[in-house]
C-alpha cells in the first residue's frame, strides 16, 4: 500500500515538473516571437524614414553648385573683387573679370573659376601670348585660350574663349596644372587640356597639347 502511494506521489512530482518546464518554454517562445516583431517594425520604420527624405519632401536640401561654376584644383578666394572688374553675365550666370581671372560669388566672397568655352571679352588681358597654328591665331593668358571674333559687329564681344587644337605649343603652363600618369608616362593636365613636356629644337623646354577633354 505504501509502494502505491510512493508510486502515485512520483508521478504527481514528474507531471507538475513537465508542466511547469512547457509554460516557461512557452514563455520564451512568445518573448521570442515579440522581439522578432520589434525589431521588424523598426527596420520598417527606419526604411520609410529614409524613403521620405529622399523623397524630396524633407526640409533640409543639399546645396547643388552649378555646372557652369569650373574651380581650379587650388581654390583661391577672396573678400573683395579688384576694383576694375567687368560683370559679365553668360548662359544666366554673373562672372566677374579683371586682368585674366575669372571671380564668381562664394558665400560671403568670391572664388576663382575657370570661364567655359564660349565666354567672350572686350579685350585681352595684359600679358597674353599670341599663338599661330597654320591660318588660326590663338591668344594665350592664365592657363585660358583666345580667338578673335571676325563674324561679329559688337565690340563688347570681341575675343572668345576656346580650346587649342592638339599640337599646340607653349613655353609654360599653368602653375596649378596637375601631373597625370598615362601608360607610365607623366603628363600634365589643366583647364580640361592635357599636356605633354617637349625639348625644343633649341632645348629649351615647352609644352604641347596632346588631348582635350570634355569640359566638365
Amino acid at each position: 500500500m505504501r509502494t502505491i502511494a510512493f508510486l502515485i506521489k512520483v508521478v504527481s512530482i514528474l507531471i507538475i515538473f513537465t508542466s511547469t518546464e512547457s509554460a516557461v518554454a512557452q514563455r520564451k517562445g512568445n518573448s521570442k516571437s515579440n522581439r522578432v516583431a520589434t525589431s521588424r517594425d523598426y527596420t520598417t520604420q527606419k526604411r520609410l524614414s529614409t524613403e521620405h527624405y529622399n523623397s524630396g519632401r524633407c526640409h533640409t536640401q543639399p546645396i547643388r553648385r552649378n555646372p557652369y561654376y569650373r574651380y581650379p584644383r587650388h581654390h583661391r578666394i577672396v573678400s573683395t573683387l579688384p576694383i576694375h572688374h567687368v560683370r559679365v553675365v553668360y548662359r544666366g550666370l554673373p562672372y566677374f573679370y579683371c586682368a585674366g581671372i575669372y571671380y564668381t560669388s562664394y558665400n560671403n566672397g568670391y572664388v576663382v573659376v575657370i570661364p567655359p568655352v564660349g565666354f567672350r571679352i572686350t579685350v585681352l588681358p595684359v600679358g597674353y601670348t599670341r599663338i599661330v597654328i597654320g591660318p588660326s591665331v590663338f591668344y594665350y593668358h592664365s592657363g585660358v585660350y583666345y580667338k578673335e571674333m571676325t563674324n561679329t559687329t559688337s565690340k563688347e564681344e570681341k575675343y572668345e574663349i576656346t580650346k587649342p587644337p592638339v599640337g599646340t605649343t607653349i613655353k609654360e603652363i599653368h602653375k596649378d596644372a596637375e601631373e597625370v600618369v598615362i601608360d607610365g608616362r607623366v603628363y600634365y593636365q589643366y583647364n580640361d587640356i592635357v599636356y605633354k613636356k617637349i625639348s625644343t629644337y633649341d632645348g629649351n623646354t615647352a609644352f604641347e597639347v596632346v588631348y582635350l577633354e570634355k569640359e566638365s
